[in-house]
């Protein structure tokens, strides 16, 4: 069974049906621990990591895609999908002029759109392939992207509550 090395995530274990509740509940905990951090959350705790708003940012953009992307995988025959150039987004800057509040305003509505869409597709179409080059290019389905939106939520919810332990010391 496919798990993050990271989290632990387990993308088979999570079914169709659950993907809308876990992704709601996953940026609502995003978007709360946010706003309570209106100091820290602009901060890297090191260079290596991200801030929180920054993270909270990625999870946001990661939606917005994985939205379109099962859009394209519904319309298009075993589509592939260019990069998200996720670290790129945060080197370049383009999350510079993002607030804390933005960020946490944006992310609950991002996360309202996907599920909305998600929960629309026919069950039959969730097998429909797509070939996803992230982590490494490989078959996946349509069912798998609302799996993945789970993991980016959770996963970075788990980096943001590290950030938050790690800065309050």
């Amino acid at each position: 069974m496919e798990t993050c090395e990271d989290c632990g995530f387990a993308w088979a274990t999570v079914p169709a049906e659950q993907v809308g509740p876990r992704t709601l509940a996953g940026t609502t905990a995003i978007a709360a621990l946010l706003r309570r951090e209106s100091t820290t959350g602009l901060l890297r705790p090191s260079p290596a990591r991200w801030s929180m708003v920054e993270y909270g940012a990625h999870v946001r953009d990661v939606l917005l895609i994985l939205r379109d992307r099962c859009i394209i995988g519904l319309v298009e025959d075993d589509p592939g999908f260019k990069p998200m150039y996720r670290d790129e987004r945060v080197d370049l800057g383009l999350y510079r002029t993002d607030t804390i509040e933005s960020v946490a305003a944006e992310l609950e509505a991002t996360a309202t759109m996907f599920v909305r869409l998600f929960d629309a597709v026919d069950p039959a179409m969730l097998d429909r392939p797509v070939q996803y080059g992230f982590p490494n290019p490989l078959a996946r389905t349509v069912g798998w992207m609302g799996q993945q939106a789970v993991h980016e939520v959770e996963h970075h919810l788990g980096d943001i509550e590290e950030n938050q332990r790690t800065l309050a010391r």
